[in-house]
C-alpha cells in the first residue's frame, strides 16, 4: 500500500470516528464542521491520487475495487467541498446517497 493511499485511510478512519461521535456524544466543538470537511475533502483527495487504488486481484473483480474507491473518492471530495463552499445543489442528498451506495457495493464485490 502507497504511502498516499494509507494516509488517505488513515484520515478516513478519523474522520469516520469523528462523525460518529460528534453527534452520538452531542459533543459541540468549534471548527467542527470545518474540520470535518477538510478530513473528508483530503482523505479522498489522497484516495483519488494514490497508485495503489487499484489494489489486488485480477479480472471483474480488481475492476470493481477500483470503481468503488474512486466512488468513495469522488464521494468524501464532494462531501468536503459542499460545507466549504457553501455550495447549494438540488438533490444533493439524493446523488450523495446514490454514490456511497456504489461505492459500497463495488468495494463489498471486491471481497
Amino acid at each position: 500500500m502507497k504511502i498516499s493511499n494509507s494516509l488517505g485511510m488513515l484520515l478516513l478512519a478519523i474522520w469516520l470516528i469523528a462523525s460518529g461521535l460528534l453527534p452520538l456524544l452531542n459533543l459541540n466543538i468549534p471548527a467542527s464542521g470545518t474540520i470535518l470537511a477538510l478530513l473528508a475533502l483530503a482523505a479522498g483527495v489522497l484516495i483519488l491520487v494514490s497508485p495503489g487504488r487499484l489494489g489486488a486481484g485480477s479480472g471483474a473483480l480488481r475492476l470493481a475495487g477500483s470503481w468503488g474507491m474512486l466512488l468513495l473518492a469522488i464521494w468524501l471530495i464532494i462531501t468536503g467541498l459542499l460545507p466549504l463552499l457553501s455550495i447549494s445543489i438540488p438533490a444533493i442528498g439524493t446523488i450523495l446517497a446514490v454514490l456511497a451506495i456504489a461505492a459500497g457495493v463495488l468495494m463489498l464485490l471486491r471481497r
